[in-house]
């Protein structure tokens, strides 16, 4: 081939490679599909929300100045939930075998902007003690932090609950197949490109010159011999 190529001939080696194109393609999607459906274990996630707000009386009003700092609250708790005086309740009183830090990661503490609400979500690939980890979370969190911190400002809004069909987050196999069978077709079409590329034979005129530096003094055509016998015949 020529060291520049133009669409014309980009679509050529499409044509000339699609069966080797899709064939990986194929491969690759196939693979990604099986492993996603079949061999990774769905993971769940269950959550809890909690409102950052002391209890007010009917005569009490809103300062706005003590929803601040409980806004500014919220990044202390996230690092206190996650802390090991409140992980090591929570593994005794679910009975977890786990370290800290692999408890730790299985939280997440999630604020919206201004918001005096957060969200604790639990991943675990069952999805019964997801929920477990989650509850016995909050409450011991909301038990614990009046004498960490001599404050009395943590509701829980919402406790996590398990459905009837749990939905897992993770892996997402349709996602994971649909982004292989692209990923498959780039490869497939990078290495039809190569082979392309590699290809040295002569196929062409062209090719002559440009490979053995040699100048075409003729062409000799291939006839059909059917064509030639039959001409013969006529003759």
């Amino acid at each position: 081939m020529g060291s520049t190529i133009g669409l014309k001939d980009v679509v050529n080696i499409i044509k000339k490679r699609f069966i080797l194109i899709m064939a990986v393609t194929a491969v690759i999607t196939i693979i990604a599909a099986f492993i996603s459906f079949f061999l990774l274990t769905p993971v769940y996630q269950a959550s809890t929300q909690v409102l950052v707000n002391k209890s007010k009386d009917e005569q009490q009003l809103y300062n706005v100045g003590e929803i601040q700092t409980n806004i500014q609250l919220i990044d202390t708790y996230s690092e206190i939930i996650k802390s090991p005086i409140i992980l090591e309740k929570v593994k005794t009183q679910l009975n977890l075998k786990q370290s800290n830090e692999a408890l730790s990661n299985k939280i997440d503490i999630v604020s919206k902007g201004n918001s005096q609400i957060f969200t604790i979500k639990v991943k675990n690939t069952d999805p019964k003690l997801a929920v477990a980890i989650a509850n016995s979370l909050t409450e011991i969190f909301q038990k614990e932090i009046k004498p960490l911190m001599n404050v009395d400002n943590v509701n829980i809004l919402s406790k996590a609950s398990l459905g009837e069909n749990p939905k897992q987050i993770e892996p997402n196999s349709l996602s994971n197949t649909i982004f292989a069978l692209w990923f498959g077709g780039v490869i497939g079409l990078c290495f039809a490109f190569l082979l392309e590329f590699l290809d040295n034979t002569i196929k062409v005129e062209a090719d002559i010159d440009e490979q053995l530096k040699i100048p075409v003094l003729g062409i000799v055509n291939v006839m059909d011999n059917r064509k030639e016998k039959k001409r013969k015949s006529t003759s």
